[in-house]
């Protein structure tokens, strides 16, 4: 029997109504990364990958970047409104991504950025705005990680002269009486230092009047010496210059008369010496007016020893700029003006400024006697920390607390580690100091 020719089309046409839907066959519909089908009628957006982890990235480094896909498996065009960095870390992340338009099958790639600023981990979300109906806003995850720096170690010894000779530069003008006073009242935060660690020391005063003849950089009293029986009392004796001196003051030149010839080997003959440290200490409510400038004294000064490291020029003088006033000090009330030529030879010759408006002198002379003997209360770092809060100071195996009094102190604009008071390390102590440092991106 012949099979009628209509039933054999009928099975052809079910035949390939059934290929049509096999899946794999290469004209079947199209399916999605979640494995369903794309919406008939509407845009339907894709963003991938579905989560971002960036990693462990230095601090202050950028990572490398990441791409983000955004496709339109949907059947009518997808409009992405906005693309954004939504959570508290935002600010470490970043895109490239613009809002466009998609057809149908189009896709869209851009990339992400992170760069942490800290060692902690960063979680945020990359969102997607688009027409959707079905997904109006996709979130993406991304996450990152500030990885910790490299810790670096060193290592200090509170070293100290054997012999100093210390020259002190005395303004005797009439509106000094308040600072002297001051200075006499706390000279044993300075001489303590001497005694304590038995130093081979010489101890002379000079004037910053160099229009008297009597004075002009020759010492006043007798050269107190690790010999002598009062100390103090000698050293009362030699600032004692009463308020009649030049109101002309001249430091700078004083003190470089005081140690040149023809005083040198003549009226003042047997305080320098050729194997000690020389320090000297200038105090004055004005600025320097001596013809020598700043550059000049410290250059000069810098020479008077084979090793520049072992003389230092220290100053309590008048604050830079506007000067400087302490009515706390009533009633020998304390007022300066700046003292900028002192300032900078300090910064050329490595000692140390203290203000003469100070309320604390004990402290101040006890940081200008440190660093007369050749001791130290700052300690300049190699490297830079790039994070001071982790930073941790020992003295001895101690650990030392951070805090402006009795502890240390970090100071950014000369990358040093600066003790205070009782924690200030003794002769001989070992300063150990750790802290991260950036390797770099």
């Amino acid at each position: 029997m012949t099979t009628p020719l209509f039933l054999l089309a009928l099975g052809l046409l079910g035949c390939n109504e059934y290929d049509l839907n096999r899946p794999g066959d290469d004209k079947a519909e199209p399916v999605t990364d979640t494995g369903e089908a794309p919406d008939p009628v509407h845009p339907d957006i894709r963003v991938s990958p579905s989560t971002i982890d960036f990693g462990i990235i230095p601090r202050d480094c950028p990572a490398p970047t990441q791409e983000v896909t955004v496709k339109n498996v949907g059947a009518n065009s997808l409009e992405v409104t906005d693309i954004r960095v939504a959570g508290d870390a935002a600010p470490s992340f970043g895109h490239q991504g613009v809002s466009p338009v998609l057809e149908p099958g189009e896709e869209y790639v851009f990339d992400v950025e992170f760069t942490p600023t800290a060692w902690t981990t960063y979680h945020v979300d990359l969102e997607v705005d688009s027409n959707d109906p079905d997904d109006g806003t996709v979130a993406v995850p991304m996450s990152g990680v500030g990885g910790e720096d490299a810790l670096y170690e060193e290592v200090f010894f509170q070293d100290h002269y054997s012999e100093v000779d210390v020259l002190w530069v005395v303004d005797n003008s009439c509106s000094m009486s308040g600072a002297l006073a001051q200075i006499e009242s706390n000279f044993d935060a300075f001489i303590d230092q001497f005694l304590t660690l038995n130093l081979d020391y010489h101890i002379g005063v000079v004037t910053t009047d160099m229009d008297n003849p009597n004075q002009g950089g020759r010492l006043v009293g007798n050269v107190i010496t690790s010999s002598t029986s009062n100390p103090k009392s000698e050293f009362m004796a030699a600032i004692a210059q009463g308020a009649d001196g030049s109101a002309d003051e001249k430091g700078l030149a004083a003190a470089q008369a005081a140690l040149t010839e023809p005083l040198a080997s003549g009226e003042n003959a047997g305080f320098l010496r050729t194997a000690a440290a020389l320090a000297v200490i200038v105090v004055t409510d004005e600025d320097d007016s001596s013809s020598v400038s700043a550059s000049s004294f410290g250059s000069w000064f810098n020479g008077l020893k084979s090793d520049p490291d072992d003389s230092t020029f220290s100053s309590i003088c008048g604050d830079s700029g506007a000067g400087c006033s302490n009515w706390n000090a009533f009633p020998d009330i304390i007022t300066a003006m700046a003292g900028e030529k002192y300032i900078d030879v300090v910064g050329a010759t490595g000692g140390v400024w203290q203000s003469i408006c100070t309320q604390d002198f004990d402290r101040a002379l006890q940081h200008i006697s440190i660093t007369a003997v050749g001791m130290r209360f700052s300690f300049e770092l190699t490297a830079t920390p790039s994070n001071v809060s982790a930073l941790t100071v020992w003295v001895d195996n101690v650990s030392v607390p951070y805090g402006g009094t009795d502890g240390w102190t970090y100071d950014a604009a000369t990358n040093s580690i600066v003790f205070d008071g009782t924690a200030i390390p003794e002769a001989g102590e070992r300063v150990e100091v750790s802290y991260p440092v950036s390797d770099g991106c």
